[in-house]
C-alpha cells in the first residue's frame, strides 16, 4: 500500500517542504547578504560553499525555506526532502518565475519536487 500524498496536508516553511518525507533543513550561508530572495528560491553553491539563486544551467543544491531579510547572510535551506513544486522559484532573474519542469527536475539527486497537486493547508 503506497501513500496518497495529495491528501497530504502541507504546514508551515511558507508551503514549501511536503511533509512526505522527513526533510534536513538547516542554516546555509547566501553569498549576497543584501538579497532579498523569496521562501523556494532554488539555490546554487559556489566554490566556498556560498548560496545563491539558481538559474536553469546551474546545479541546485537546496531550496530556501524561508524568506531572506537582505541583512542577514544566514537563511534556512532544505538540503534534503521534499517539496511542493508549485511553491519553487527561479529567482536569476529580476522577477521570481515558477522554474522550468527541467530545473526542477535538477534538484532530485537530494530533493524531490512533488506535483503542485498538494493540499495545501491554510492553517
Amino acid at each position: 500500500m503506497g501513500v496518497n500524498y495529495k491528501e497530504v496536508p502541507v504546514k508551515k516553511n511558507s508551503e514549501v517542504v511536503h511533509p512526505g518525507h522527513p526533510a534536513i533543513i538547516d542554516t546555509g550561508l547566501l553569498a549576497d547578504k543584501t538579497k532579498k530572495y523569496k521562501a523556494g528560491t532554488i539555490l546554487k553553491a559556489d566554490a566556498d560553499g556560498k548560496l545563491s539563486a539558481a538559474a536553469a544551467a546551474d546545479t541546485p543544491v537546496a531550496v530556501l525555506t524561508q524568506d531572506s531579510d537582505g541583512e542577514n547572510a544566514e537563511v534556512m535551506v532544505m538540503w534534503h526532502g521534499m517539496a511542493v513544486q508549485g511553491r519553487l522559484l527561479d529567482s536569476s532573474g529580476a522577477s521570481p518565475v515558477a522554474p522550468t519542469a527541467a530545473m526542477a527536475a535538477k534538484l532530485r539527486p537530494a530533493i524531490f519536487p512533488i506535483q503542485p497537486w498538494a493540499k495545501i493547508d491554510k492553517r
